[in-house]
């Protein structure tokens, strides 16, 4: 989704509406999503066959031959190629705060060069990341929520001191100047940063880091940084795109996650808003160790299905974010249902893991209905490996069975209380934990 142009637009809407009148909010004509699940089934049918490959009649033919196939088609058509693993150095660590009250127990900073196969334009010639990360009081393992953040550390710990926000170029809703209040009104109240406490509360540790700090998501600086990402070899049309290069961070986030014995890397979830959430499911797809994602209106290229002509259409997101994708995705702009390849496919690389789909009900330009329709898509290679099938039919809220989930909130595209209600419930349930260090914890409006 198209933050940037959602701010301006929200904006505008939200000053406009306050002038016209005391009481009343231009947002509130945008219309809703049917209640009711609409559009046909997602095509192709995961299981049906492929290209050249025969029909999968078992959980080792979606492994062996499937599987693969896929991960190869969607970096050469939509994402661009995934970059080499290599490793990572921690660099320095910093104790931020240690709180004496409450369920937090330490807040860290943690500088970690990510080592790529070739020096690249950052400085030093490798990406350095800023990760925060939050651990409770109490005796761990704990299980950690992973997820990326849009305007660097200043905006997740405003008033913190020490936590450094990133040199490298912001997209302009990040220094627009805009009143925090008008922020909060329109991309909810936890736009910028989760909550803290609560998640401390009900057991977990957070990590949170900029992906800006690997690839900035400001196209006209872009493309360096994504050269020097993109392997060897690879074609042009196929140069490693943005959110691939944040899936790719996401997972040497992981490693270092994993490497922390104070953190329980069997139950490390990862998360994702929007084009963060587009990143989360990739990252998820190539890489087995998240033991559960919730991709909040992730939209076009996330979790919506993008082979029909709803929500975002492949033509202005690939013209507004040029960076975020392989070139050769461009070539579907008008065309889209000519792409063979559809986000169905991608959620189901990710089982047999727990996948959690939140939406708007005003957010059409995520296309709600498209969302839900991929994840009743992905469902039979679920059931090949064994997982209840997916038999919810209404979109406001989960039904609790199973591992794969959706929900449908009032509201327009932002980060708000119920969908960190909605996670934590989630997450809960499909991923058990030790007890929580403060029984029966739950998030304020």
């Amino acid at each position: 989704m198209g933050l940037g142009r959602k701010f301006v637009l929200g904006a505008v809407l939200v000053v406009t509406g306050l002038a016209l009148s005391a009481g009343g909010c231009a947002l509130q004509r945008l219309p809703n999503v049917p209640a009711e699940v609409t559009g046909p089934p997602a095509s192709p049918p995961v299981l049906a066959a492929f290209q050249s490959d025969p029909a999968i009649q078992s959980l080792s033919d979606w492994q062996d031959r499937r599987a693969p196939l896929l991960k190869a088609r969607f970096q050469s058509e939509i994402y661009g190629a995934m970059p080499a693993t290599v490793g990572y150095e921690i660099i320095s660590r910093d104790v931020l705060e240690k709180p004496e009250k409450g369920a937090i127990g330490t807040i860290e900073r943690l500088t970690i060069a990510l080592k790529t196969a070739e020096a690249g334009p950052w400085t030093g010639g490798r990406p350095v990341v800023d990760l925060i990360l939050m651990t409770p009081k109490g005796k761990g393992p704990f299980p950690v929520i992973a997820g990326g953040t849009f305007c660097g550390n200043d905006a997740l710990l405003p008033k913190q001191t020490g936590t450094r926000t990133t040199t490298m170029a912001l997209p302009p809703e990040c220094g627009g100047g805009a009143p925090g209040f008008l922020v909060t009104a329109i991309f909810g109240k936890y736009a910028n940063a989760p909550p803290w406490e609560t998640l401390a509360q009900r057991g977990y540790a957070l990590a949170s880091w900029h992906p800006g700090d690997v690839v900035p998501d400001v196209a006209e600086v872009a493309e360096p940084y994504l050269a020097a990402l993109t392997p060897i070899g690879t074609p042009p049309e196929q140069r490693t795109g943005a959110i691939a290069a944040w899936a790719w961070t996401s997972s040497r986030i992981l490693d270092v996650l994993g490497d922390d014995p104070r953190l329980d890397a069997r139950r490390m979830l990862l998360w994702g808003h929007s084009r963060h959430g587009k990143a989360a499911l990739l990252s998820a797809a190539f890489d087995p160790r998240p033991a559960a994602v919730w991709a909040l209106q992730s939209g076009t290229a996330g979790a919506a299905l993008g082979r029909d002509d709803v929500g975002e259409p492949v033509a202005d997101i690939t013209r507004a974010f040029p960076h975020w994708f392989a070139p050769s995705y461009a070539s579907y702009a008008a065309k889209q249902a000519d792409l063979d390849i559809d986000q169905h496919q991608l959620i189901a690389l990710l089982a047999p893991r727990p996948v959690l789909i939140g939406t708007g009900r005003r957010d059409q330009w995520g296309d709600p209905h498209g969302s839900f329709r991929a994840l009743k898509g992905a469902d039979p290679v679920y059931q090949l490996f064994g997982q209840q099938a997916f038999t919810q039919t209404k979109l406001r809220h989960p039904d609790g069975k199973g591992v794969l989930a959706f929900y449908m909130r009032p509201g327009l595209h932002g980060i708000h209380t119920e969908d960190w209600t909605e996670a934590l419930s989630f997450f809960d349930r499909t991923v058990p934990k030790a007890v929580p260090n403060t029984p029966n914890s739950g998030l304020k409006p």
